[in-house]
């Protein structure tokens, strides 16, 4: 059997040492509930609160803006629900809405409820790669609701969100940067942004934390019910250990960014190069060569090979990857974002997403695209029989 190749990044990264030896001290120490007045009560109020404080000067937040949640899922419904039905309450009905095909489920599944609620839905069209086409945004009046993501978690396109944000500049403007963190610059996207999603898992912290940045001119209605914790936004005991855990991570992930980005294209230059020579059919799903795009990230599709043998035969040589977002695994249908940017039925159910951890390099990326050409191969043969 040859060595595993995890090349499934976008989905989740194991926990870090570090983060974990945090996540188990704060554990240890701080085990009262951080709601309670005694004194280990207090202790805990006090870890989870300068986790709170790391996360606020890492987003260039204030404290109170800073929103721990279960993870991007809850965070992105909460932001979409709360802040659409909050300028519904405060307007004059329902509240446009605004976002892309591409977005993740977590982002299309709150808006479908809000357009059932009556709120009028607008997604934008992709151009190639899944870059938004962001013209549609012209017609967002200063009520209007826009979520949008700041990279994509299949082909790696990166969102131009001052863009959005001057074409609708009166707009509220949600960012899922979920897949960005760590990988890109924030500091334009933490510009522009009203609403700002992080998942820990992503990161290296443990699953079941994530945050929201609530700017404070931001109206939100909480969509929980329970309890006054964190401003009354997200009812529900706070874990202090999970939320310094992701704290940590969050500021390994940006301190090491140019790690990343170096390993990532090193990675993905190899992959290609020899993904390409074993098997020149393969396409890359990318937007304009111009485009901005993760560096870890690449969708790459198999023009006349059966999409259904594809994963379980890269398991057999021990490559660990995935055909599209995490979070649709199971599911019937080629990705829906690959077909929104105009790629065939064919080549978007014959297309699979490689993400590499950081730290890869050559050598991972050679490997890789020479397994992959084997296994590609393979089905292309049996395909023509």
């Amino acid at each position: 059997m040859k060595t595993d190749l995890f090349l499934d990044a976008n989905a989740g990264l194991p926990v870090r040492p570090e983060v974990l030896e945090t996540f188990q001290r704060v554990e240890r120490d701080c085990p009262a509930n951080p709601s309670s007045l005694h004194g280990p009560g207090r202790k805990a109020r006090a870890a989870l609160e300068e986790a709170r404080e790391t996360v606020a000067e890492l987003l260039g937040a204030r404290r109170g803006e800073i929103i721990f949640t279960s993870g991007a899922t809850e965070a992105n419904n909460l932001a979409i629900l709360g802040g659409a039905r909050a300028l519904a309450e405060g307007g004059d009905g329902p509240t446009p809405l605004f976002g892309s095909k591409a977005e993740h489920p977590s982002v299309l599944g709150p808006l479908r409820i809000l357009q059932q609620e009556g709120c009028p839905l607008t997604l934008l069209p992709l151009k190639e790669g899944a870059l938004v086409d962001l013209e549609g945004l012209d017609g967002a009046g200063p009520e209007s609701f826009v979520s949008l993501q700041w990279a994509n978690n299949e082909t790696g396109c990166v969102q131009d969100l001052k863009q959005a944000k001057s074409r609708a500049p009166d707009s509220i403007l949600h960012c899922d940067a979920v897949q960005g963190w760590g990988k890109l610059d924030p500091s334009a996207a933490l510009e522009v942004a009203d609403l700002f999603t992080l998942s820990g898992h992503k990161v290296g912290a443990p699953k079941g934390i994530g945050v929201l940045r609530v700017r404070e001119t931001v109206p939100v209605s909480p969509i929980l019910s329970g309890g006054g914790h964190q401003g009354g936004l997200r009812p529900g005991t706070e874990s202090p250990a999970l939320a310094a855990a992701l704290a940590e991570a969050l500021g390994l992930a940006e301190k090491e960014r140019g790690l990343w980005e170096e390993s990532g294209k090193e990675a993905l230059n190899h992959l290609f190069r020899a993904l390409l020579e074993g098997f020149p059919e393969s396409v890359i799903h990318r937007p304009d060569p111009e485009g901005a795009s993760l560096p870890n990230t690449a969708s790459v599709g198999f023009p006349g090979v059966d999409g259904r043998a594809l994963l379980p035969a890269c398991e057999k040589v021990g490559l660990a990857l995935s055909a599209g977002s995490a979070c649709s695994t199971g599911a019937p249908t080629p990705s829906t974002v690959l077909l929104a940017a105009g790629v065939g039925e064919k080549l978007a159910r014959a297309s699979l997403r490689i993400s590499f951890p950081p730290g890869s390099g050559r050598a991972e990326g050679e490997e890789a695209g020479k397994r992959l050409a084997e296994v590609v191969n393979r089905a292309y043969e049996v395909a023509k029989r």
